[in-house]
């Protein structure tokens, strides 16, 4: 088949959520198929990833987008009860390169990562022609209306209202890109219950995230001396659910911990950090590293890893990552959602700071309960979580003649 993928951020390197979930569609895809990508490129660190992706796609139209010009769009998309997601996302220039793209080649599937690129099948002039004929995927990874709905509760009232308008104006998108498209994806079954709507819709299926199970894999050394009692955090750290979980770890788990475990590290590994969590390097014990080349020299020196997410949506990677590398974690609920691992043998759960700081201390303090769970982890990994096998079934989902997720979807 040939296949026209688009993404709303470029999918290389592929080191946070949405990208690696790309990263591994595309190269999954393109075993067997003809794959065209088109792509938006919203940090220049990223443009070299053109050239890498060159060797994995047919070909690649990566279109770059100014961040704090777009952010003047914000408000006349509220103004108007437009979506700031959709608004913020859309390229003329990038449509333009893929309507053309469109009419140099046969396309038999366009299939669409994230739901602003659905205006890129909306707006093309080819609507009502060429692409009216092909079957249309659209991969949501996360129900992101309800995310917004997650920060409106969390957030000040200058915000929130915003976070609202958004969560509304998203979810009537949503629902437009369910009538529109002939397949709808989601990274859990879990996730499939917060569409908007009375139920999920008939088209509504998940396919699950996977692991690199080679390249996140147990190690005992390190190229970096770390502290022997060591927690570790990973994540993209302008990305506000990791803020604000973190920004709550720290004032109110931490402590706790401290007084328990004396000289107990925190280490928040991750790129790009917030001026929030800058702050936190000022607390005795907490190193925030900013970018570092390789998170495996992080994670394989933790005697703990942490994710103290208490916003999140589909399935965290830094979870399947760390348990990958036969490391125990600690989560809450609402990061745990989606995860298929059993509670207090394979991860640790928990949900208020006490709770979360005396899971933290059981491991801490009892090193072969923590390489226990580790190894289970592991095991759990390498059960549910190969790429190669969660990303089988979307293969019959992209066969126009095959069956749709009606009737499969539960």
């Amino acid at each position: 088949m040939r296949i026209l993928f688009l993404t709303h951020r470029i999918p290389y390197p592929p080191n946070k959520g949405d990208k690696i979930r790309a990263f591994h569609i595309l190269s999954h895809l393109a075993q067997v198929h003809e794959v065209h990508l088109a792509t938006l490129i919203d940090d220049a660190a990223d443009l070299p990833g053109i050239a890498a992706l060159g060797h994995i796609a047919k070909g690649v139209l990566g279109e770059r987008i100014d961040q704090p010009g777009r952010k003047a769009f914000a408000l006349r998309e509220v103004m108007v009860g437009g979506s700031i997601t959709v608004r913020h996302f859309y390229s003329k220039r990038l449509q333009a390169r893929i309507d053309s793209l469109i009419d140099a080649n046969d396309f038999d599937v366009i299939l669409c990562s994230s739901s602003p690129m659905a205006e890129y099948v909306f707006r093309s002039r080819h609507a009502d022609g060429r692409l009216a004929g092909l079957t249309k995927v659209m991969d949501l990874i996360d129900v992101d209306s309800y995310k917004w709905t997650q920060y409106s509760q969390r957030s000040p009232i200058w915000t929130a209202w915003i976070y609202r308008h958004e969560a509304r104006a998203l979810g009537k998108y949503e629902q437009q890109i369910a009538k529109a498209f002939d397949r709808l994806l989601v990274v859990s079954e879990q996730e499939k219950k917060f569409f908007p709507g009375s139920k999920p819709p008939e088209n509504l299926r998940a396919i699950s995230n996977g692991v690199d199970l080679g390249f996140f894999s147990p190690r005992t050394t390190s190229p970096r001396a770390l502290p022997p009692l060591l927690m570790v955090f990973t994540g993209v750290m302008d990305y506000w659910p990791n803020i604000e979980g973190m920004v709550w770890f720290v004032d109110k788990v931490l402590p706790v911990i401290q007084k328990t475990v004396p000289g107990v590290a925190l280490y928040i590994v991750g790129s790009r950090p917030s001026p929030e969590v800058l702050k936190l390097s000022a607390v005795p014990g907490v190193t925030v590293t900013g970018f570092v080349d390789d998170v495996r020299d992080y994670i394989g020196q933790a005697s703990v890893c942490i994710a103290p997410l208490r916003i999140a949506r589909g399935i965290q990677n830094k979870i399947l990552e760390a348990m990958a590398m036969a490391k125990a974690v600690v989560t809450t609920p609402q990061a745990f959602e989606g995860v298929h691992a059993v509670a207090g043998s394979d991860i640790m759960v928990a949900e208020d700071e006490l709770a979360f700081a005396a899971a933290v201390v059981s491991l801490l303090k009892d090193p072969e309960k923590a390489t226990a769970m580790g190894r289970n982890a592991r095991t759990k990994i390498e059960q549910y979580y190969s790429w190669d096998a969660n990303l089988a079934p979307l293969e019959a989902l992209l066969t126009p003649s095959a069956p749709s997720a009606h009737g499969t979807a539960h």
